[in-house]
């Protein structure tokens, strides 16, 4: 039978950890669990006829929006990160940190969020361009957009950028669309956390 004492968990032959430690090993496993997930979501994803090209391990593309300082939105950042640290936010930034000079979007988050498997269909002509702005729309705080299958094309004020499986778009409150100029639809794991001003 185990109990709390100041702080701690004691039980028979079980170490004492403090409660801080505990959650840090329980994030710590839950973050290595979704990553397994996500990468079975995108092996059983793949076509068998074109096998995806490898990444380093441990590493995954991440494209972060930004906005200007007069407040159109672009490509902040596009890099391999690790992915055991894929993004951050916290109540001082609740969509993450921002470039250098960025106005201040979003104040707090709601505590809204949603999880989901998009399916974006292959686009006829007309397609959306940077100039047609043809879909742009601002995600009402930060979303996560992870490319499950085929390619697709992510759209912001000021530029476009290609995207594959197994790629990561953060997307910052920023006004943006998606262009698929497959013949299949693209799938992505999307997960959208409201904030607000």
């Amino acid at each position: 039978m185990s109990s709390k004492q100041s702080g701690r968990i004691v039980g028979g032959d079980h170490a004492e950890f403090p409660r801080r430690t505990m959650l840090r090993y329980s994030t710590a496993g839950g973050a290595a669990l979704f990553a397994g997930l996500l990468g079975e979501l995108v092996e059983a994803g793949q076509s068998s006829a074109r096998p995806a090209t490898p990444e380093p391990a441990g590493r995954i593309r991440r494209v972060v929006t930004g906005h200007t300082r007069d407040g159109k939105s672009y490509i902040a950042s596009d890099e391999l990160v690790d992915a055991a640290s894929l993004w951050t936010t916290t109540s001082v930034h609740p969509i993450g940190p921002g470039p250098a000079g960025e106005a201040r979007q979003v104040t707090r988050a709601t505590g809204e969020t949603r999880l989901f498997v998009a399916s974006i269909q292959p686009h006829t002509d007309p397609k959306p361009t940077l100039a047609n702005r043809i879909g742009f729309h601002r995600t009402p705080g930060v979303a996560y957009c992870y490319v499950l299958s085929g390619e697709i094309v992510f759209l912001v004020d000021q530029q476009e950028v290609r995207l594959k499986v197994g790629d990561l778009v953060v997307e910052r409150h920023t006004m943006h669309s998606w262009r698929n100029e497959g013949t299949t639809p693209v799938k992505m794991l999307i997960t959208v956390v409201n904030a607000s001003a």
